[in-house]
């Protein structure tokens, strides 16, 4: 006797040969379909489940994770080739070590898989625990050792079954060696928004998977640390004296004034890092250049400047444009040449 068949469920009849897939339930009538496209009406308890269909397989996947949830981790040390990667070249007092998620392999399920990153020279003792309610009490994720330069995949999340949920965790570094130049044991929380996972331009290209990835800096290094501190309006005074540089190491004394200016708009050309600064700060930093460059050539009539934004998913290049059509009037634009920039620019003409 079947219970609970659904549709999509696999059967065969009971009291008879044959069988096929559920098409439809009503009620205690289940309308099942052959391999020929014919629905044969019978009752619920004259047919036997086979194979469960998609819908309760995902069903069953979401059970066998929850259960899952109550069972901590054993203590396990990575040695595959597959999760280790080079040698961290930092300073051997500037470790750094990320939680990651990635987008899962199976298709369009929506779960993330979750990686501790070790990107030091040391190894890493780790415990990553949840906050329970209201309380101060925690509840056991994940604890280990990961090897150097290791990654270590932890779980499988659903993202809307972890949103405002704040870990704890806590990392010791150590090495094996009979002497080491001690690190300060880290104790840090995250809060993660399931938001976050929903919007593609979240997961970005990282060293250390080649799938996109959303990482949570436990250890920073001593740079990321200072970016962290820096307010907006800083990071405007970075940018106008990175280009200052540029536009000194620009002028030639052989250059023409009508020689076309070349200017990268891509973050990673005007910041060393990216790290804890939101999509729309770096949208900022990105337009306060373009506009640093048009106001620097803004009398020089016939003056062509090439923006390369990128392609991406075009909301660089949209806010250049409209920064174009709101404030520089004057000026003509166009995409600049294909076969040097592909659509990822736009070639200026001060007018």
């Amino acid at each position: 006797m079947a219970a609970n068949v659904k549709k999509g469920d696999k059967v065969r009849f009971l009291n008879m040969q044959g069988g096929g897939i559920v098409a439809r339930v009503e009620g205690r009538t289940v309308y099942v379909e052959d391999e020929d496209g014919f629905e044969m009406p019978c009752q619920e308890n004259e047919v036997v489940l086979i194979e469960a269909g998609a819908q309760q397989k995902k069903e069953a996947e979401e059970r066998r994770i929850e259960e899952k949830r109550g069972e901590v981790p054993e203590i396990i040390v990575d040695s595959s080739d597959e999760y280790k990667f080079s040698e961290s070249a930092s300073d051997e007092h500037s470790p750094r070590f990320f939680l990651a998620f990635i987008k899962s392999d199976k298709g369009n399920s929506g779960y993330l898989d979750l990686y501790a990153v070790n990107d030091s020279n040391s190894y890493a003792f780790f415990t990553l625990t949840e906050q329970v309610g209201e309380t101060n009490d925690v509840r056991m994720l994940h604890y280990g050792t990961i090897e150097p330069n290791t990654k270590l995949m932890l779980d499988k999340y659903n993202p809307q079954r972890i949103d405002n949920q704040t870990w704890q965790c806590q990392l010791v570094l150590f090495k094996k060696s009979r002497t080491f130049a001690a690190y300060p044991p880290v104790s840090t929380s995250v809060k993660v928004k399931a938001t976050k996972f929903f919007r593609d331009n979240t997961f970005v290209p990282t060293d250390f998977f080649d799938e996109r990835a959303v990482l949570y800096p436990i250890i920073e290094d001593e740079l990321q640390s200072k970016i962290e501190q820096l307010t907006l309006s800083d990071l405007h005074k970075i940018v106008k004296q990175k280009e200052r540089q540029y536009q000194k190491q620009q002028s030639k004394p052989n250059s023409k004034p009508g020689d076309i200016i070349e200017v990268d708009l891509h973050i990673e050309a005007i910041l060393d890092s990216t790290a804890n600064i939101s999509n729309g700060e770096l949208l900022q930093i990105q337009i306060a250049r373009f506009k640093h460059v048009m106001e620097e050539n803004i009398n020089k009539k016939g003056q062509r400047i090439v923006f390369i934004h990128g392609v991406g998913n075009g909301v660089l290049k949209t806010e250049v444009r409209k920064t174009l059509e709101r404030q520089y009037r004057k000026c003509n634009y166009q995409d600049a040449s294909f076969k040097e920039y592909g659509y990822g620019a736009t070639m200026v003409v001060i007018g």
